[in-house]
């Protein structure tokens, strides 16, 4: 596993932003200093796992290590506390999304690496099925 991924893991497996302590913004990806208020009074924090689609793309054709992927659907969240996220949306045809649709974390495989094998775990956007009674 890559250095880089080791110690950045949690960022990656637990949607880790960050919230300033002064004024109580909260910013994804973290931040040193406050985007607001220019504190430097930043701890780490959970982003929320819910959130709605703003809006979305199919990107037909992807860059090298992705391409058992295409076609890769991507949004624009708008995560429950406000902060917009681009991600990757999973698990429903492109056709079948619309603007306002609940969406949800999923923890899932992002990639392979092709010389050591090595998989990649992150976050993607999944949305939120309705079961009815």
């Amino acid at each position: 596993m890559s250095i880089p991924f080791w110690r950045n893991r949690d960022r990656y497996y637990r949607m880790l932003g960050s919230k300033c302590q002064k004024c109580g913004k909260e910013f994804f990806p973290s931040v040193l200093v406050c985007r607001s208020c220019h504190s430097t009074d930043v701890k780490d924090f959970e982003m929320p796992q819910s959130g709605k689609l703003l809006s979305y793309t199919l990107q037909k054709e992807s860059i090298s290590g992705f391409e058992d992927q295409e076609p890769m659907v991507f949004g624009l969240v708008e995560l429950d506390n406000g902060v917009r996220v681009v991600a990757q949306i999973v698990d429903t045809p492109y056709e079948a999304l619309k603007m306002g649709t609940k969406v949800r974390t999923v923890f899932r495989k992002v990639r392979t690496d092709g010389e050591s094998g090595q998989i990649y775990y992150g976050y993607k956007f999944a949305p939120v099925r309705v079961t009815s009674h």
